[in-house]
């Protein structure tokens, strides 16, 4: 073996030797670093999805809580009276007369909570109404207004209502034990629907009694106007035959006139008459006038009009015609 080969032959073990130490090092040192690195990825994204379902349940628990200081106590029977005597309170406050506030319904749901129906009927004002609905709508319990009946035969001056209300409320059954309505310090809170607003903002609801005779409810919404619609052409069927069809001639005999259609493709002759129908290239209507160089027609809806020389392709439109004529009668081609 040559100087030469002998080189050759070193460097070719010396490739082949790191070759093999690469995969012993990969093996033997990098792997167990891989594995390690994955596992670490895999349980990163199974904390991730742990925190987010931690951060669900504290959500739904700051949720529950909520609705919790917002239930009616969960004494299902206490609540029932404690409702009921706030519901008499406010229609007092209102100013109604005749108040009588009935419970309706008790149903307990899933051992979760319980609806508690109650209806309100009494004598009022449509502002006596306005204020007791803003009054309950604005105090921060579960509550939901289901119905409102009012009904008057009077139609003058501020008329007296026959006004029923119906409502349900909730008492959730885990929350706090209480002997009031509202939690403590909770009597003044404000519903998140009606925070910030006052009573004056409902005003439009009074402004214009219903009740009261010349009264027409709201205006009309306003409709933009249509640009008026352009009759569309007629259809002309047999187009090609049509644009073949002149007017070649109108002849006056007495009083009575008639006119001449000459058919270059089929050196056919069509005479008209007024009055009369015709049905020449797929175009069927009625002669209504008869000139020295000219004649009118109504094809379905529409008054056309035809000079002398043109072909039926170059009718224009004269009107609208007022009524459809009677069954036209087919003149003869000669």
């Amino acid at each position: 073996m040559n100087r030469r080969e002998k080189i050759l032959a070193i460097v070719l073990l010396s490739a082949v030797g790191l070759w093999g130490a690469r995969s012993l090092i990969s093996d033997v040192l990098l792997a167990p670093i891989n594995n390690r690195k994955a596992e670490i990825t895999a349980l990163q994204s199974q904390i991730d999805k742990q925190n987010d379902q931690v951060n669900t349940i504290l959500a739904a628990t700051r949720k529950l809580a909520n609705l919790k200081q917002q239930s009616l106590p969960p004494d299902h029977y206490e609540a029932a009276a404690l409702y009921k005597n706030w519901l008499l309170e406010q229609a007092e406050q209102a100013q109604f007369k005749n108040i009588h506030v009935a419970r309706t319904r008790i149903v307990p749901t899933k051992e979760t909570y319980a609806i508690i129906g109650m209806t309100v009927t009494a004598q009022g004002t449509l502002k006596q109404v306005a204020d007791y609905l803003f009054a309950i709508q604005r105090a921060d319990l579960l509550q939901k207004v289901r119905k409102v009946d009012l009904q008057s035969d009077k139609h003058e001056g501020e008329p007296a209502l026959e006004v029923m209300i119906v409502i349900d409320a909730l008492a959730i059954n885990d929350a706090t034990p209480r002997e009031t309505l509202f939690e403590e310090g909770r009597a003044e809170a404000v519903s998140e629907l009606m925070d910030g607003k006052t009573r004056e903002q409902y005003a439009s609801i009074t402004d214009r009694n219903p009740f009261v005779r010349g009264y027409n409810g709201p205006p009309p919404p306003k409709v933009a106007e249509k640009p008026p619609e352009k009759d569309p052409e007629p259809v002309k069927p047999g187009i090609d035959a049509a644009e073949h069809v002149y007017l070649v001639g109108t002849v006056a005999k007495g009083d009575q006139w008639d006119a001449l259609l000459y058919d270059r493709t089929t050196n056919s002759r069509t005479s008209l008459l007024e009055g009369k129908g015709f049905e020449v290239a797929g175009i069927k209507g009625t002669v209504l006038k008869i000139g020295s160089d000219f004649l009118t027609m109504q094809i379905d809806d529409a008054v056309w009009r035809l000079e002398l020389g043109q072909n039926l392709r170059q009718i224009e439109k004269v009107e609208a015609a007022e009524a459809k004529p009677e069954t036209p009668t087919t003149a003869s081609v000669e």
